[in-house]
């Protein structure tokens, strides 16, 4: 697959909320995760690794106020997205995210995907 068919897939099961399919068919299974600085969990490598801890991130979300992904900007081997998710975590805190994530491709996969935001 290419770059552009990879992103426009990758912001068309965002936008359904298949985050998990997503991940299993787009990324590579050695792909690594990064966090901003200020998050615990800095970077997660390996597939199986990203997906459970977007499964963590998942199981603890009680309503979706909001979700936006926006098209995809593409060069040759990278792409990026703008993506705003507004939840209700099951302990009731509110957490809004407007961010920028990067992603890298090689070999028709994912092999990284780096956030930005405060």
């Amino acid at each position: 697959m290419t770059t552009t068919t990879i992103a426009n897939k990758l912001v068309e099961l965002l936008r359904e909320k298949k985050i998990l399919e997503a991940q299993q068919q787009l990324f590579a299974t050695d792909a690594i995760n990064q966090e901003p600085d200020l998050y615990k969990e800095k970077s997660v490598v390996g597939l199986e690794a990203m997906i459970q801890k977007e499964k963590r991130f998942l199981l603890y979300i009680k309503k979706w106020n909001h979700f936006e992904v926006s098209e995809p900007l593409v060069s040759a081997h990278h792409f990026s997205i703008r993506m705003i998710t507004d939840v209700i975590m099951v302990n009731n805190d509110n957490i809004a995210i407007d961010e920028i994530i990067i992603y890298e491709v090689s070999d028709g996969k994912i092999i990284k995907e780096q956030f930005f935001y405060h």
